[in-house]
């Protein structure tokens, strides 16, 4: 599939119109994204909001309606939140982020979701460290979730 140019500094990823019907190679195998969500993700949970770096994204299933605490890497992007997506904008936490309901919980507390935009690497790139953006084109990741999340935490 061939990939467009975002041409606006924070502006949309041009596939994210295409909705769920946006499908594309994920940079890192399924086989890894099913180990993480089961073994990885349960083990590093409990220590997660002492880790430099890591929130914890709070989501609802879109067909089962259960609540997932995702911990991922999110680095500040202006106001915003910018997070890698290594297994493609396709993946589960993904989707469901962009279905809305979401929450981000950061050292200061747990917020709201406002916004979701899948970008691209050339929006991404001058919010990101130098070795994190190495290992990222290592693993060839090319897409980007912006989250623009409420100021004041929910209680």
């Amino acid at each position: 599939m061939a990939r467009q140019d975002t041409t606006s500094a924070l502006g949309a990823h041009p596939a994210a119109a295409l909705g769920d019907r946006y499908v594309v190679e994920m940079p890192l195998p399924r086989v890894v994204a099913r180990l993480n969500k089961r073994y990885t993700n349960r083990f590093i949970e409990p220590v997660v909001a002492r880790l430099p770096g890591y929130v914890r994204v709070v989501h609802t299933g879109r067909r089962s309606g259960r609540i997932y605490r995702t911990p991922l890497l999110g680095f500040p992007a202006n106001d915003k939140l910018l997070i890698a997506l290594t297994y493609g904008p396709g993946a589960d936490w993904v989707q469901n982020v962009m279905a809305g309901g979401a929450m981000v919980e950061l050292s200061t507390g747990t917020h709201r979701v406002d916004s979701a935009v899948l970008v691209d690497r050339q929006v991404a790139w001058t919010h990101l460290p130098a070795i994190v953006r190495f290992a990222l084109r290592l693993l060839r990741v090319t897409d980007f979730l912006l989250l623009s999340v409420a100021g004041n935490p929910e209680r």
